[in-house]
C-alpha cells in the first residue's frame, strides 16, 4: 500500500471552533461506464437525408407535415426533424439498442467468453454431409450388389467433393464456417445474426457470407430487410424471394439475407438475445472494476475528511488541500502536503484527517463480481468450466454439465441452424445434406465397445465402423461379420463347433471368417467338462442327466 506523509504548520486568521473540509479522491465511480453503454448512436435515427437515393427523398418530403393556406400563406411548421430511417425504410425499430447490446462484448470478459463458448461448440467444431432420403434411396438400390455398392460410394465421394468445392468458391476470403461463427456471435451478443446470399445472372447462388447484424433492420411489411452503411441504405431481399422490388435504391437484383433470431414472446420482428436478462450483472461488474482501478490509480487513499478545530483555513489552503489529493497523490507513491497556518490562531488549533470508508479496500466487491459472474453464465446456460471457472468442479459433474449442454443447448441450436443451411445446400445437390459435428462426450475405449457390440449385433457393417472413425473402405467391408450368436440361430448346434450352418466351412471355427479373431471375443471358452478329453464330474454331484441337458447345450459333450 502507498504512504502519504502529511506535514501541517499551523496558523490562520479568523478562527472559529470547528471546520470539516471533505477531500473526494475518488472519480465517479460507473460514470463512464454507463455514459458507455448510453452513447451509441442508432444510425436509422440520424440519417442524412442529402446522401439518399432520389427515391428516398422523394419518400422524405412527402411525409413531411406541410399546411398551406392562400395568397402564398403557409404554416412555418413541418415534421423534418421527426422524420428518422424507421420511416423513411418503413423498418420496425428494435426494443434494445443492438449497437449498445453489441458494445456489451468489450466490458465483460465473461460475457465473451461464455458466448465465443458457444458458438464454438455449436458451429466451430466443423460439419459432415449425410445422405438426404434420395441419396439413402440410392444406396438402397445398390444394396446386396458389391459393384453397385462401390459405385455408390465413389458417387457420394465425388458429390461430396463437388459441394465443397463450391462453397469455397462462394467467399473468397472466408470459410462457410468462419462466416457461421461471425453470425452465431451476432445471434448471442444481439438476438439477431445475418447470412447474406448473393447470386449469378442466371439465378444460382454465387456468393455466401456475413453481415454485421447492427446495422441491419426487419421491414414492417417482412417483405426485405434494410441495411445502413455509411449513411447509405441498401435493401435485401428474404432467402428465396424473387419478385419483391427493390424500394430504396431500384436494384434489379438485391441480394438476399437469411436471418437468425432468438425468438422472444415480447418482439415479432426481432429476437432477444440471453443477456437482456443480465445487464445489470454485466454492468454491474464494470462498475465494480472501474472502482478497484480507480482506487489504485489514487495510489490507494480512500475519502477522507480534513477536521480542523479551533481555527479555520483560506480558501487558498482549502483548494491546495483538495488538489494535493486529486492530483499529486495520483502521480506519486509518497508525498508531503505542507498546510501553512499563522501563530496569531494560537496553540489550541487541532487539525485531523479522517478516513470516510472503514473496512477491506483491496479487491472490494470480490463476492459481488461472483454473484455476477454466475448470473452471466447461468444466463448464456454455458457449464462454468467452458468459460475457465473451475470452482469446485470435479469429473463426474463435468461430464453431466457437458451432456446437458450438449442435448439442451448445442443440440436444439445445431437444429435450428443446419434446417436454414440446408434450403442453400438443396439448391446444389439432391443427395446431402449439412449436418455439424457435435461435442464429443465419448472417449475412444467406449466408442470401441460400442462399434464391436454393433459389429457383433449386424447393425453396422465394418466399413460403416471404418467410415465413422475417418478411416478408408476395405474390400469385403460391405459384408456383415457372421459372429457365433448368428450361426447358432440358422442352424443349430453341432459337436464340432458351436452350432454353425451344416455345410459352413467356419464350422471348425467359431462361425466367423478363417483369421477373424473377434470370434474368440464374442463366444465364451468352454469349460472343462464340456470337452471330450475330460471326464464329466459325477451324476451324483451335479443332478441328473436331465438337469445337466438344461444347463448344457445338447451335444457338446459330456460323457455317458
Amino acid at each position: 500500500m502507498t504512504i502519504t506523509r502529511i506535514a501541517a504548520a499551523m496558523a490562520e486568521d479568523d478562527p472559529v471552533q470547528q471546520e470539516e473540509i471533505e477531500i473526494n479522491t475518488q472519480s465517479e465511480i460507473g460514470g463512464e461506464s454507463v455514459a458507455y453503454i448510453s452513447s451509441f448512436d442508432d444510425t436509422f435515427k440520424n440519417v442524412n437525408i442529402k446522401k439518399q437515393s432520389k427515391k428516398v427523398k422523394s419518400r422524405f418530403y412527402r411525409l413531411r407535415k406541410k399546411f398551406e393556406g392562400i395568397e402564398g400563406a403557409e404554416s412555418k411548421y413541418n415534421e423534418l426533424d421527426n422524420v428518422d430511417g424507421y420511416g423513411l425504410y418503413a423498418v420496425a425499430e428494435p426494443p434494445y439498442s443492438l449497437e449498445a447490446l453489441a458494445g456489451l462484448l468489450d466490458i465483460s470478459a465473461i460475457h465473451q467468453a461464455a458466448i465465443n463458448a458457444r458458438t464454438m461448440n455449436t458451429v466451430g467444431l466443423g460439419y459432415v454431409w449425410e445422405k438426404t432420403l434420395k441419396g439413402k434411396k440410392k444406396v438402397e438400390r445398390a444394396s446386396g450388389d458389391s459393384d453397385k455398392e462401390k459405385n455408390a460410394r465413389k458417387f457420394f465421394v465425388n458429390e461430396e467433393e463437388k459441394v465443397e468445392e463450391m462453397l469455397d468458391s462462394f467467399n473468397e476470403e472466408e470459410t462457410l464456417t468462419e462466416s457461421l461463427i461471425k453470425v452465431w456471435i451476432d445471434t448471442l451478443a444481439m438476438g439477431n445474426g445475418y447470412l447474406e446470399i448473393g447470386r449469378t445472372r442466371d439465378g444460382s447462388i454465387g456468393y455466401i457470407g456475413h453481415v454485421p447484424g447492427a446495422g441491419v433492420r426487419v421491414r414492417r411489411q417482412r417483405d426485405g430487410f434494410v441495411q445502413i452503411t455509411g449513411n447509405k441504405a441498401v435493401f435485401f431481399r428474404n432467402f428465396q424471394d424473387e419478385e419483391t422490388d427493390d424500394p430504396i435504391n431500384n436494384d434489379p437484383r438485391p441480394n438476399e439475407l437469411i436471418h437468425f433470431k432468438f425468438y422472444s414472446p415480447s418482439n415479432n420482428f426481432y429476437g432477444i438475445p440471453p443477456a437482456v436478462s443480465a445487464i445489470a450483472a454485466i454492468t454491474g461488474d464494470k462498475f465494480a472494476k472501474d472502482y478497484n482501478i480507480d482506487y489504485f490509480e489514487n495510489k490507494a487513499i480512500p475519502r477522507y475528511a480534513l477536521i480542523i478545530k479551533g481555527g479555520k483555513l483560506s480558501v487558498k489552503s482549502k483548494q491546495a488541500v483538495v488538489n494535493y489529493f486529486k492530483n499529486e497523490v495520483k502521480g506519486n507513491h509518497h508525498g508531503t502536503l505542507v498546510i501553512p497556518i499563522p501563530a496569531t490562531m494560537g496553540k489550541d488549533v487541532d487539525i485531523k484527517f479522517q478516513a470516510l470508508e472503514n473496512g477491506i479496500q483491496d479487491q472490494s466487491f470480490d463476492k459481488y463480481r461472483k454473484s455476477n459472474r454466475d448470473e452471466i453464465v447461468i444466463a448464456h446456460r454455458v457449464p462454468a468450466p467452458k468459460v475457465g471457472i473451475y470452482d469446485n468442479a470435479n469429473l463426474a459433474v463435468s461430464r453431466d454439465a457437458d451432456k446437458t449442454f450438449k442435448m439442451q443447448v448445442i443440440g436444439p441450436d445445431q437444429r435450428v441452424i443446419e434446417k436454414r443451411i440446408n434450403r442453400i445446400i438443396a439448391e446444389l445437390t439432391d443427395f446431402l445434406k449439412f449436418k455439424f459435428d457435435e461435442i464429443d462426450i465419448i472417449d475412444e475405449d467406449l466408442r470401441s465397445r460400442i462399434h464391436d457390440r454393433y459389429l457383433r449385433t449386424e447393425v453396422l457393417k465394418p466399413n460403416e465402423v471404418r467410415e465413422d472413425i475417418g478411416k478408408e473402405p476395405i474390400e469385403g467391408g460391405d459384408e456383415v461379420l457372421p459372429y457365433p450368436p448368428k450361426a447358432k440361430l440358422q442352424g443349430g448346434s453341432s459337436g464340432s463347433g458351436v452350432g454353425a450352418p451344416i455345410g459352413n466351412n467356419n464350422a471348425q471355427g467359431h462361425g466367423a471368417p478363417v483369421g477373424n479373431t473377434n470370434a474368440q471375443g464374442a463366444s465364451p471358452p468352454r469349460s472343462r467338462q464340456d470337452s471330450n478329453s475330460t471326464e464329466s464330474t459325477p451324476e451324483s454331484s451335479t443332478g441328473t442327466a436331465r438337469e445337466r441337458g438344461q444347463a448344457q447345450d445338447v451335444g457338446e459333450g459330456s460323457k455317458s
